[in-house]
């Protein structure tokens, strides 16, 4: 027969293991960061004036920011420098593999330039491009032309994120405008928010 001691012992013993919270929970997703950096490089001309200004630099910047906030994603410019003037016209790939050697570590590197010739299609120039290093495909980084409409940062980010082309029209991701507003839809926004919680578990980028 227990004694009295005995069985309140038992007792608080059995009602300290009815709430306990069990075996500990597997770490969720790493976190967003609170933003991710920007660092602008803008090729100076035959003058010696950047290709653009800051206001046109923060304009980009700013229709990004409004059209990545659905995602939880921030960017942040958090830096800005000049380009030597050969870098200005980029007419083949190795022109723009040669934008690597001007590489900030661990940010989203921007570089602006005054005209950026399509190298699949030499007759035509592009607007913007998401480039890969060649030889090495882990520098990569997004080229804007000083032509580039509005949205355009925000498409080469898309690419960035790991976004493909999109054929429906005023959707970011694709080429087709019809005067609306663009947005993501909500597919791609979670592929951004994926790839920026792959971004910050990997550290590959410092939070601005």
């Amino acid at each position: 027969m227990l004694s009295r001691r005995a069985f309140f012992a038992a007792a608080g013993a059995l009602s300290a293991s009815a709430f306990s919270s069990g075996p500990a929970r597997a770490a969720g997703p790493a976190p967003v960061p609170a933003a991710f950096p920007l660092s602008i490089a803008v090729a100076e001309g035959e003058a010696g004036a950047p290709v653009r200004d800051d206001a046109w630099v923060d304009a980009q910047i700013a229709e990004a920011v409004r059209l990545f906030a659905p995602a939880g994603v921030a960017l942040r410019k958090v830096g800005s420098r000049a380009l030597p003037s050969r870098f200005a016209k980029l007419e083949t790939r190795a022109d723009r593999d040669a934008l690597a050697d001007a590489l900030e570590a661990r940010r989203i590197n921007v570089m602006v330039v005054a005209s950026l010739r399509d190298v699949d299609d030499p007759g035509r120039f592009r607007m913007g491009v998401h480039w890969r290093h060649r030889a090495t495909p882990d520098r990569r980084f997004v080229i804007l032309a000083a032509h580039a409409a509005p949205s355009v940062l925000a498409h080469e980010l898309g690419h960035y994120f790991g976004l493909g082309h999109s054929g429906t029209a005023d959707n970011v991701m694709s080429y087709v405008r019809t005067g609306a507003p663009v947005s993501f839809n909500a597919a791609q926004l979670e592929k951004i928010r994926s790839s920026a919680r792959r971004y910050a578990a990997g550290k590959q980028l410092d939070p601005a």
